[in-house]
């Protein structure tokens, strides 16, 4: 079943995106491909097929609000990342999970489980 849980990261900074990656293999997802821009972000989905999608809010100069248009209008649920004040988050992330940074491996299952719709205890299985 592992290999049916395919991530996407889109994640400015390189180490974060580290990071998240290994949080990811530890909890049985396997990480399809890492962008670090909009349009690397884009070009990415086009090439895979992910189950899911750990987007930043800020990529530095842009959002990844337009990468998550494209992971909606797939089907593909995604959770967000942000440095951002509640108050400052864009209201076009819509009702997909936030997690503030930092964030623990705990809030990534947990994060990960409510995008999916499983359980805690399956999206760690």
């Amino acid at each position: 079943m592992q290999n049916m849980r395919r991530l996407v990261i889109v994640e400015d900074e390189p180490l974060i995106s580290l990071m998240i990656e290994e949080i990811a293999t530890d909890l049985g997802w396997h990480t399809e491909g890492c962008a670090y821009t909009e349009s690397e972000a884009l070009t990415l989905l086009k090439a895979c097929a992910p189950t899911l999608a750990l987007l930043d809010i800020n990529l530095g100069s842009t959002t990844s609000l337009k990468v998550a248009e494209a992971c909606r209008a797939r089907g593909i649920p995604i959770v967000f990342t942000t440095g951002y004040m509640v108050r400052d988050i864009p209201t076009e992330c819509g009702g997909a999970p936030i997690l503030a940074k930092p964030f623990s491996q705990d809030d990534l299952e947990i994060a990960f489980a409510r995008a999916t719709g499983m359980s805690v205890l399956q999206a760690a299985c």
